[in-house]
């Protein structure tokens, strides 16, 4: 009779608590890779998934804290509850699993904010629709533009799927990003949306970056939007409403060649100057001559490898090379998309940037992410992606 006085513990309890530690365990690293210096480029892009897809890690994190709660509370008419040991474990787990839920939350309830702000309708059916290194269909043309210093500059033309029968469209020119050497469409599936949004696309290639040699990129860029100019009637498009548009060193390159005369910056071929209608860059440094901070989150290896020898200048060329020394009244209406969370072009060197076009007269948009990173627009459901889909076609509909 004795035994029947003593609570057992249930099987589903000890269960319940093994799901929430295990949940804990694998939130824990997860938390890490997003909140920790990483060592390497590679690893940053996996905390920036894991920053993406932060709503799925929320759910993870909820269900240990019922899980925690299960496996810890009374039973009702039970001589004993759960052991002392036991609910202490499951209120340590919970709590583990508790704050990993706010912090889940945190960057999906400030991009919701943001979104309201901006009047922008977010999807959660389209938060999972995976990343935009793929699209459903591809280029509808590869043509080489230029063959510069012995090297074949390529473009893809991206024109809408389906008719529009809305006369000449206005066209967007976009020049990727990256930390190396890449070919043109690398994240294809915004090259897909903006054509059948209602553009002519050309996604150009350029040299990369030559060391202590500040004018050959951007020269590329321009020397791919003269061609532009030239050949976009023959692809239903329309040369006055050119916008040149970047991610990364891709913004940076749109910003410079936006900003800079054939006198200034010369284009790589015989091109002509084209008077843009608008620039778009995707945390794009407006200033070169500003360094990339010590940041906690961005290791000194990965630091370094971006700062001092991606790119090596003489001092006296940063200035010559940084779109903030060409700013002035009459540029290219510009649309600027930052995330708050960018541990290699920080939010306050965008806002700072921003200021210099205001005080210039510059007409300019600054739409900010908070808790975005980085290259956010890799994941193409993410609402930082949804956001800046929506100051797109709004900045594009100004045109």
């Amino acid at each position: 009779m004795a035994d029947h006085n003593k609570e057992k513990r249930p099987v589903g309890r000890l269960l319940a608590l093994a799901g929430a530690a295990l949940v804990a365990v694998v939130l824990l690293p997860t938390a890490g890779m997003a909140l920790l210096p990483m060592p390497s480029l590679k690893l940053w892009v996996i905390g920036l998934l894991v920053l993406e897809f932060s709503l799925v890690f929320a759910a993870l994190a909820l269900a240990g804290v019922v899980l925690a709660v299960f496996a810890g509370r009374r039973r009702p008419g039970a001589v004993r509850g759960a052991s002392v040991g036991a609910r202490r474990v499951a209120a340590a787990v919970g709590a583990v699993n508790a704050t990993m839920l706010v912090a889940a939350l945190l960057p999906a309830v400030s991009a919701w904010g943001t979104a309201r702000q901006h009047g922008v309708p977010l999807s959660l059916a389209g938060y999972l629709e995976g990343l935009s290194t793929a699209a459903p269909r591809g280029p509808d043309e590869t043509i080489r533009y230029a063959r510069v210093a012995g090297e074949d500059l390529m473009l893809d033309v991206w024109r809408p799927a389906a008719t529009t029968g809305a006369g000449s469209l206005p066209v967007v020119v976009n020049v990727h990003g990256g930390a190396e050497d890449a070919p043109q469409s690398p994240f294809p599936r915004w090259d897909a949306w903006l054509a059948d949004s209602g553009h002519v696309v050309f996604d150009v290639d350029y040299r990369f970056f030559q060391p202590y040699d500040w004018q050959s990129s951007p020269g590329d860029v321009k020397c791919a939007l003269g061609w532009v100019a030239r050949n976009a009637e023959r692809y239903g498009a329309d040369p006055k409403r050119i916008t040149l548009m970047g991610q990364s060193a891709g913004g940076y390159l749109s910003l410079l060649a936006a900003y800079t005369t054939a006198a200034e910056v010369p284009p790589s071929c015989d091109a002509p100057e084209v008077e843009l209608a608008g620039v778009i860059s995707w945390f794009g440094p407006g200033d070169a001559t500003a360094e990339i901070p010590h940041a906690f989150r961005l290791s000194e290896t990965v630091r370094r490898q971006l700062a001092e020898e991606a790119w090596p200048l003489a001092p006296e060329d940063w200035a010559k090379a940084s779109p903030s020394s060409y700013v002035r009244p009459g540029l290219p209406r510009t649309l600027l998309i930052q995330g708050g969370r960018d541990i290699l072009q920080p939010a306050e060197h965008t806002r700072s940037f921003a200021a210099r076009l205001a005080q210039a007269g510059v007409r300019y948009e600054l739409v900010e992410i908070p808790y975005a990173d980085h290259q956010f627009d890799l994941v193409w459901g993410g609402f930082g992606s949804q956001i800046a889909r929506h100051a797109i076609l709004d900045f594009q509909s100004g045109l």
